[in-house]
């Protein structure tokens, strides 16, 4: 396209998760939680544009852009998407374009068959706002990505256009308030490394190249939850651009609902973030711990491990781990502590189980090197896999044992398979649960069910995956309360996904996008 400026350099495009199960301890803390960012790149074109199109003034906190027509147009012509391209300060990459191929494909190359229309590189919310009244105009799907981390790819679709937000991922740190501002389109990794240099982190995922943006709207589930909650519930603010076209800024005091939904009530819903802002905590040196049992023992390890997190110091996360790998099994406990007392916390959780490791190892790390020991560096490759969810209130003895018989199961096919279950428990459960749009706030884990693909991975393989995790639901379905809104799946109700506060999700969605624009089987 004429016009264009030089493209990004800098860190690589590509979008990762960790590696997959045995002895890869990343992928088994949390998996790479879906969300809207992937590691930045830093622009290096010196192009600037004088504005085109009238941005309207608005009331405070509110900004709105070229108005679009009243009458869906005729689809976009050249000259239209020129007009597009040329009226932003981002960039508008076309199919055919010879990057094309480079910016549309998400996480996981499962969805790489999508072909957009084309991807709207916004360097700034008003970029977002032009790009959403075009769409407005010629009655285009729009979908936001960043990280493209989306579980069932709701970040793309064919001839849809894609609105992708990396390109805004400065991170910004106050120290006279402690609040931190995150570009949407900054992944983990950075907002780490950035915030660490003043000493200070928010609760995050592991996952490096996860966004802020997705894993926050969702709830946010990581190994600082027990001790400073969710990642959402560390949110005191963001600009969002709605389907109307407005910036606004959404708080506490300022779209009072619109702030209810934010936190927890998954991305691709209400609009467009282009920014967030985070209470921060203290960034320590971490201590780990990790456990391995006799297979044979599961049962009891689950069960005493269902007891330990929610009695030990809120300072401790530990989480559990069923895999299956080429017809063997394994069960491990992996701990995150305060550095100094990870020897006390690895004996005092055998204590509870009432069963020696089999192995067992602790050790410290600071806490960069605790992020990239968690993550598995600060990047990984693309992965495919196919994943879901379901939510725990408790460990009753009958799930305790078909837990692992789920996974024995996979493992006598020779499939392999991971089940992951996070605690829910300590600060998680401080706020009342209407308290903001994530339901899961009395409860004891969630359990992740993963299945590691091949790359490009046949319709069978995909299918056969996909029926282990519904039979994994069937099995547990007497005591599944639910699923968490960053696993999303293929064919589960969202009901499931946010329990009473559908209803409400449901209400504000019509006032702030009452003709759907953000829309897709995953929209409440």
């Amino acid at each position: 396209m004429s016009g264009r400026s030089a493209r990004l350099t800098g860190m690589s495009r590509e979008l990762t998760r960790r590696r997959l199960l045995q002895g890869a301890v990343a992928l088994s803390l949390t998996g790479c939680t879906p969300g809207p960012t992937s590691p930045s790149r830093e622009q290096t074109s010196a192009r600037t544009k004088a504005p085109t199109g009238a941005r309207t003034a608005a009331p405070t906190g509110v900004r709105t852009a070229t108005p679009p027509s009243v009458a869906a147009a005729p689809g976009p012509t050249r000259a239209d998407w020129r007009a597009l391209a040329e009226s932003i300060d981002g960039e508008v990459v076309r199919r055919f374009d010879a990057d094309f191929d480079e910016v549309r494909v998400l996480f996981n190359p499962r969805f790489d068959r999508a072909e957009p229309l084309a991807v709207v590189e916004a360097a700034s919310a008003a970029d977002v706002a032009e790009a959403i009244a075009f769409s407005r105009r010629f009655d285009l799907v729009t979908r936001p990505r960043a990280g493209g981390h989306s579980y069932v790819g709701a970040s793309t679709g064919s001839d849809a256009v894609i609105i992708d937000v990396r390109r805004m991922h400065r991170v910004r740190y106050d120290a006279g308030s402690r609040l931190a501002t995150v570009g949407a389109g900054a992944g983990l990794y950075a907002v780490h490394t950035a915030l660490a240099r003043n000493g200070r982190s928010i609760p995050t995922g592991t996952c490096p190249t996860v966004g802020a943006a997705g894993l926050t709207l969702g709830g946010g589930l990581g190994v600082d939850n027990r001790q400073h909650g969710l990642t959402s519930d560390a949110l005191v603010g963001l600009t969002l651009v709605t389907a109307d076209g407005r910036t606004r800024v959404v708080d506490a005091d300022h779209h009072r609902d619109l702030f209810w939904a934010s936190r927890g009530g998954g991305g691709g819903n209400f609009g467009v973030v282009t920014s967030l802002r985070y209470q921060t905590h203290a960034a320590r040196p971490m201590g780990f711990f990790l456990l391995s049992f006799p297979w044979g023992r599961a049962p009891a390890v689950l069960r005493g491990w269902a007891r330990r997190v929610r009695s030990m110091p809120r300072s401790t996360w530990a989480n559990l781990h069923l895999d299956a790998s080429s017809g063997s099994t394994s069960v491990r406990i992996v701990g995150v502590c305060e550095a100094g007392d990870e020897d006390a916390q690895a004996a005092a959780m055998q204590r509870e189980i009432g069963i020696d490791a089999t192995s067992e190892s602790t050790f410290r790390r600071s806490f960069l090197d605790g992020v990239r020991f968690l993550g598995g560096g600060s990047t990984s490759a693309r992965t495919s896999f196919a994943a879901g969810s379901d939510v725990l209130a408790g460990m009753p003895d009958e799930l305790a044992h078909t837990l692992p018989r789920i996974v024995a199961r996979r493992a006598a096919h020779g499939g392999s398979a991971a089940v992951i279950l996070d605690p829910l428990t300590g600060a998680v459960g401080d706020k009342p649960v209407d308290a903001t749009a994530f339901p899961w706030r009395r409860h004891l884990a969630t359990v992740q069910w993963y299945v590691g693909l091949p790359l490009h991975p046949p319709t069978t393989t995909v299918r056969a995956a996909q029926d282990w995790i519904g039979g994994a639901h069937r099995a547990i379905a007497g005591t599944s309360v639910g699923a968490y809104i960053n696993y999303l799946e293929p064919g589960r109700p969202l009901a499931a996904y946010y329990g009473s506060h559908l209803a409400r999700l449901r209400r504000i969605k019509a006032e702030v996008d009452p003709h759907g624009i953000f829309s897709s089987a995953y929209t409440v």
